[in-house]
């Protein structure tokens, strides 16, 4: 078995989570390719070189070698991960080292049991949906996808007017900071926090959260994921700022761009007995009160 290791920084309380993964490899008939960067932040942690098949520094390195993507972090690594397998089909593990952890869901603690579950085949790979980014010029166009959203937001203090439409039939007008497009991956991420709704993974949807709109009446939107969002964007301010998931560029204020649905999936491992309603009780406390204890 060949595993993928993606990360971007380690901290000291950490250090101790990731020997215990390196020895559970080592134990197994395990090969590990490791992004060139974090096998330097390795060294450094660890004190010494671990031992591993290679590095990878591209899509192309990891795709025809990996049976697994480890992401080591939070949710935001986990993001950076999906871009190095794309359309390679190629199941995405997330270990959490961040917050909340929607994404990467195991916890350092079950390190041992969740490798075990892999060599055991003791898993489910969940097919989710992607974004695809068209428009003119695409400054994101050696990788258009985003798991979570595309967002666009004002960068000055001029808002952003956005003429949308779905299927090219008009929806609205948004005077808005902002546009969040996201997929029901997303609906816990930058969606939920402008007031979205949260969407069940395997639902065929995408939500368009508006980002402090200037009328009141305006609502996020769920759609058929089956969908074409076509947007005008216009500014006062020069540029705006286009998000793909954890990528961030400076685009031409006054800009037409086309979302749909990816035409693939990405697939993201879910260790049994961890669902996302479970998830979603643990992460948001729900039905947490300190009355009942």
């Amino acid at each position: 078995m060949v595993i993928a290791i993606y990360g971007n920084r380690i901290e000291k309380n950490h250090v101790k989570s990731i020997k215990l993964l390196l020895e559970e490899f080592s134990k197994r008939d395990t090969q590990i390719i490791v992004f060139a960067p974090f096998y330097k932040i390795l060294e450094n942690a660890l004190g010494y070189k671990p031992s591993v098949k290679g590095v990878f520094q591209s899509p192309a390195e990891v795709k025809p070698l990996a049976n697994f993507m480890l992401s080591i972090g939070g949710d935001g690594t986990f993001l950076e991960s999906v871009s190095y397998v794309e359309d390679s089909r190629i199941p995405v593990v997330g270990i959490n080292f961040g917050r909340l952890g929607f994404l990467a869901h195991i916890q350092s603690d079950d390190i041992p049991s969740a490798i075990e579950q892999l060599y055991n085949n003791d898993f489910t790979v969940e097919d989710r949906s992607a974004l695809m980014l068209t428009m003119e010029n695409n400054p994101f166009s050696s990788s258009p996808f985003a798991l979570n959203d595309i967002t666009v937001q004002k960068l000055g203090t001029a808002m952003i007017t956005i003429n949308a439409y779905i299927d090219n039939e008009f929806l609205s007008t948004y005077w808005a900071d902002g546009l969040i497009v996201s997929t029901p991956t997303g609906s816990t991420a930058y969606s939920l926090s402008v007031g979205g709704p949260i969407v069940s993974p395997n639902s065929n949807s995408f939500i368009i959260s508006p980002i402090a709109p200037h009328h009141l009446t305006v609502r996020p939107l769920v759609i058929p994921d089956e969908s074409t969002l076509t947007l005008e964007l216009s500014s006062r301010d020069e540029e705006i700022l286009m998000s793909l998931d954890s990528r961030s560029m400076k685009v031409r204020s006054n800009v037409k761009i086309s979302i749909g649905k990816a035409p693939f999936y990405v697939g993201v491992v879910r260790l049994k007995g961890k669902s996302f309603y479970e998830t979603l009780r643990n992460k948001l406390m729900w039905g947490a009160d300190s009355r009942n204890h």
